[in-house]
């Protein structure tokens, strides 16, 4: 074969083995093969989560400054835990102004990834569209954690809107002595005893009041006289009231120099009331009447068989349907309603946690629980709710809210203007 012959073949052969080195000219690196950032296309894990990137999430709150502190601390040990995840928290303190300033930013498409709301909020923004499902939060131990009585009102539609944070119900608490003076071995069972022994303590203590009510106080009033008529569903719907309620407000009335004014929050106006016999009953949230004075406490009866709607006045955080870090805020709501950080709240503000484990002396958390709620505040929480035991799933339910309790608070304050009152109840359902 003549050397011209050879030509082709060596051609070839060098062609070819040009082909076989082209891959050894790269990085082989395979963590950054077929990824232009050098970051490894390996598939994590089923269940593994894999930070790649910081991460900014926004959680819009409405706290008492104390309150609002305490979360920041808590927010403070996240980010060093997951330090790959940065959390701006923002306090109204206003909740009128909180609400208004959430519907206008949800309904922009503007809001925080995490809102905490009232508990009575949750349902109308999931109606609105403004929330995600929060069911994934929900998992394992945390899910087995919870009380129905909780859960029930923050579900619609057959998901989870919300995840409880705490409660705060209204309770009715009566002097027990007063009551004795009054002929009475146990609680009035029903308006027309209550009467009898409002009468029995005028004729006896002319200077005492038949109860306490605080201007303005809404939840008070409708928690005061569903304590006398149950399953009164017309006030938590915001309708107007039925001629029974209304007897019994223009009674009060009738009775108004015999009922104090005290602020519900005023404990050492309460306590020297209570102490003094000047006072037969009074309806507070449950953190006030744990600051009363622990010898009065054990002179006073709280009203256990008629706590009306006692998830009402608590918080749960919930998930914006414009959130882009839903994950993110999942494990942020996670942490932040653990049983340890619920223990934490309600031994520095009094306001009863949302997770079962703690009503019961739990040795894991020993060092860590100053004090331990009553167990018999499980047994009302844990009860399922009823439809007819909540309001409507109506999406302007809180604006109805606000213009009933702004209503009261101008009718109340000062003198009783009982009829002014009612007519603007009615004029609103027109």
């Amino acid at each position: 074969m003549t050397p011209r012959k050879y030509v082709p073949f060596l051609i070839g052969t060098l062609l070819l083995a040009a082909l076989l080195l082209i891959p050894y000219s790269r990085n082989t690196d395979q963590a950054s093969v077929g990824k232009p950032d050098k970051k490894s296309n390996e598939q994590p894990a089923p269940g593994e989560f894999i930070v790649d990137q910081l991460t900014d999430i926004f959680v819009n709150v409405s706290l008492p400054n104390s309150q609002f502190l305490q979360l920041q601390d808590l927010n403070r040990n996240f980010m060093m835990k997951y330090p790959h995840i940065q959390v701006k928290l923002t306090n109204e303190p206003s909740k009128d102004k909180a609400y208004g300033l959430w519907v206008l930013q949800s309904q922009q498409g503007e809001s925080a990834d995490i809102l905490l709301l009232d508990n009575g909020w949750v349902r109308p923004f999931a109606v609105r569209g403004f929330l995600k499902p929060a069911d994934s939060v929900m998992t394992g131990d945390t899910l087995s954690d919870q009380m129905t009585g909780l859960l029930d009102p923050l579900k619609w539609n057959g998901y989870l809107w919300g995840v409880p944070r705490d409660v705060n119900p209204y309770v009715v608490v009566w002097s027990g002595t007063l009551l004795a003076e009054a002929g009475l071995k146990g609680l009035p069972t029903d308006w027309a005893s209550y009467q009898a022994a409002a009468a029995k303590i005028i004729e006896l203590h002319p200077q005492a009041s038949i109860v306490n009510w605080s201007a303005g106080d809404l939840q008070q009033q409708l928690v005061w006289m569903a304590a006398f008529d149950a399953g009164q569903s017309n006030l938590l719907n915001m309708q107007p009231l039925n001629e029974k309620q209304t007897a019994q407000l223009e009674w009060f009335q009738k009775m108004e120099q015999h009922i104090s004014r005290i602020d519900s929050h005023a404990i050492d106006q309460l306590n020297a009331s209570f102490q003094t016999d000047n006072l037969l009953a009074a309806i507070i949230p449950w953190n006030d009447y744990e600051s009363l004075n622990e010898q009065l406490r054990n002179e006073l009866i709280v009203d256990r068989d008629h706590i009306y709607s006692p998830w009402l006045n608590g918080h749960s955080y919930a998930i914006s349907s414009s959130s882009d870090a839903e994950e993110e805020a999942m494990l942020w709501i996670r942490e932040i309603t653990d049983v340890n950080n619920q223990q934490m709240t309600y031994d520095r503000s009094g306001q009863l946690p949302a997770r079962a484990s703690l009503y019961s002396f739990n040795s894991s958390l020993q060092k860590d629980q100053i004090q331990i709620p009553p167990a018999w505040w499980k047994k009302v929480l844990i009860v399922k709710r009823e439809e007819n035991e909540l309001p409507q799933p109506d999406p302007m339910w809180p604006e109805k809210w606000q213009y009933r309790e702004r209503m009261w608070e101008i009718f109340s304050e000062g003198t009783f203007q009982i009829k002014p009152y009612i007519d603007s109840l009615a004029a609103r359902s027109e």
